[in-house]
């Protein structure tokens, strides 16, 4: 079945004051249209549908904990967990945000269908959105290099572009290994724009983007891992509460939008599998590395270098290796369920 016939119209959503009042009419990608023929709500323009319906057409077990406020999606492989009014949902217990809040209503929580269909049901049945892409070509991003260093921890005298690049290069090992084809966007200490990053990576033909980056943040407190995914067109990155004007492009990545979130999955899950918490989860961004990819991409942030014991657990090779290691499995993990859909 073609793409557009899989289009279907959730209505109007305002935009902030600042910019009056803009109403876009989303045009979104879903699994079934029987998903969204069950109890559905409308708030702020939006379509929102109860989770119990979600559960029943997917095969879930549904149901509240204990606590009273959370509620439970259940089956075999796929544990969903969500709260009232919170973007954020916890799949298998690895924190995932979404583009708007779900909704409590009549006893009855709510999930938006934008939600539903851009990140859900990818976890759920992949299968539905249509050919499934390869994963033999990776491209390999190492963040910053050149006059860009990216973080520092200047103490430690370790700075973000060799990081990167060292953990690149022992994935790029990993992946030979394995039998991978093998794209670098950088191959020594230059200084390459975001956008040729992008172009690099078509120009090779590659299947998969990983863009390989360490954190810093003002607070010293601050520690762990996260991947992140293109922001689907109509919704807010994670860092923003509310829909911008600019939310309304879409970008060549967003093309891939079903299966930069199962990418991302795979990802995450193993990274933190591999090297412990906190589990910082799958965010969204519209980052200029992700924007213009013709193929399904992640950025992974491996870690604060302005948190001292992270940043001096990376003096270890040892330490930069597992890093390497849990990205590798990632992508064999994300692999394995590709070859499960075809």
């Amino acid at each position: 079945m073609s793409r557009k016939a899989w289009f279907f119209s959730l209505g109007c959503i305002h935009i902030c004051s600042r910019v009056l009042v803009l109403r876009m009419l989303l045009a979104l990608f879903i699994c079934s249209a029987t998903i969204v023929s069950g109890r559905t709500i409308q708030s702020d323009g939006l379509q929102y549908i109860d989770l119990v319906t979600v559960a029943n057409r997917l095969g879930f077990k549904s149901y509240w904990l204990a606590d009273n406020k959370t509620f439970r999606l259940s089956a075999p492989n796929l544990v969903v967990d969500a709260n009232a009014q919170s973007r954020k949902i916890y799949i298998n217990g690895m924190p995932l945000y979404l583009g708007f809040p779900t909704l409590f209503s009549n006893n009855q929580l709510y999930l938006s269908v934008v939600d539903l269909n851009q990140t859900l049901l990818p976890l759920q049945n992949p299968r539905a959105f249509g050919d499934v892409p390869n994963c033999k070509r990776i491209a390999i991003d190492a963040g910053h290099g050149g006059k860009d260093h990216g973080a520092t921890n200047l103490s430690l005298g370790l700075s973000e572009k060799a990081l990167s690049f060292d953990v690149a290069r022992r994935l790029q090992q990993l992946l030979l290994k394995g039998g991978f084809e093998v794209v670098q966007t950088r191959r020594e200490d230059v200084y390459i724009p975001l956008e040729n990053r992008a172009i690099h990576a078509e120009q090779r033909s590659a299947d998969l983007f990983i863009s390989i980056h360490f954190n810093a943040a003002e607070s010293k407190e601050a520690y762990g891992y996260e991947t992140f995914a293109l922001t689907p067109q109509f919704q807010a990155s994670t860092r923003y509460t509310k829909i911008d004007a600019n939310d309304a492009i879409s970008f060549d990545g967003n093309h891939q939008d079903p299966w930069n979130i199962l990418l991302a999955y795979f990802v995450q899950q193993n990274l933190v599998d591999h090297m412990g918490g906190p589990d910082r989860g799958i965010k969204r961004a519209r980052f200029k590395v992700l924007k213009d990819l013709r193929c399904p991409g992640v950025l992974v942030e491996l870690g604060f270098l302005s948190h001292r014991s992270s940043a001096k657990r990376l003096l270890s090779k040892m330490h930069r290796q597992r890093l390497a290691q849990s990205l590798y499995d990632g992508i064999i993990a994300y692999q394995k369920r590709l070859r499960q859909i075809q």
